[in-house]
């Protein structure tokens, strides 16, 4: 009777192939690019990839990279970013930075200088003072929260640049960076993903994964033990940096959106075209 009814049979055998057909294609699921430990000469070098924004898309992996200052890339650093085809590197150093440290870089990259120098003598005396154990957490801690500020107020014409690049699909992929690939790069990748609708608490976890990547040993070798506590608040980043940008913004425009469309030419349509660039 079962084998005159060959139905029952066939039900079987196509269920089976499906469920193989199902079983093959996660074994073969891809894992997602990595977000960071790409680069082993700037361990700082991170993809902005995979954050939700709010209209259910997300950003595109290997589109657009933040990133520490690439002077000490190695030569496999260099075949990975030739593998990346990043084209366009934006390198907001100032000129003594730059020239301290030349980037190392293949040929034909459009590289785009846009210095924002927030005072590299005030640093160095800070640091030094940090180094001879003469200024307190506390103090550092005050430091970085008034250079965030000074971004929002001193530095619109390069952040507003930078979009401007954002802005042009042939310059993708892209990588945006400093010296420690913290601060300046931080903020700009705020306001980033701030221009992509992603909801705050995910552009400061994007902020605080610095503090994974990038340590005090690595950019300064013999550190004196007094220092490292205070070393650590200005090679490091902790929310209330961000945040002070951010206050300062709503202080004097109300909201980010505001900030983005009044100072960096970011209204309705240049976001949507922005979207249109980095979302999926």
């Amino acid at each position: 009777m079962y084998l005159k009814d060959k139905q029952p049979l066939k039900i079987l055998v196509s269920a089976l192939m499906t469920l193989t057909v199902l079983f093959a294609s996660c074994n073969n699921q891809t894992t997602p690019p990595q977000r960071a430990g790409i680069l082993t000469g700037a361990p700082n070098f991170r993809d902005l990839g995979g954050y939700p924004s709010e209209d259910g898309k997300h950003t595109i992996w290997q589109k657009i990279f933040r990133s520490q200052m690439l002077a000490q890339v190695s030569d496999s650093d260099m075949v990975k970013i030739k593998e990346l085809k990043i084209k366009t590197v934006i390198d907001f150093r100032a000129d003594d930075e730059v020239l301290k440290e030349p980037s190392r870089l293949p040929e034909g990259l459009n590289i785009v200088r846009l210095p924002i120098d927030v005072g590299s003598n005030d640093t160095l005396q800070i640091m030094q003072k940090v180094m001879a154990g003469a200024l307190d957490s506390a103090q550092c801690v005050a430091f970085m929260q008034t250079a965030n500020r000074r971004f929002v107020t001193e530095f619109t014409s390069q952040y507003k640049e930078f979009f401007n690049i954002l802005l042009q699909p042939d310059s993708y992929p892209i990588v945006f960076h400093c010296t420690a690939g913290k601060d300046r790069t931080g903020f700009a990748a705020a306001m980033l993903l701030s221009a992509l609708d992603i909801e705050w608490d995910t552009v400061m976890n994007d902020y605080l994964l610095t503090n994974q990547y990038l340590k005090p040993q690595q950019l300064i070798p013999q550190i004196p033990e007094q220092a490292i506590p205070a070393l650590r608040q200005m090679w490091g980043v902790q929310p209330s940096y961000l945040n002070a940008a951010k206050e300062e913004i709503l202080k004097h425009y109300g909201s980010i959106n505001n900030y983005l469309h009044q100072e960096l030419n970011m209204g309705q349509a240049e976001k949507t075209r922005l979207k249109q660039c980095l979302l999926e």
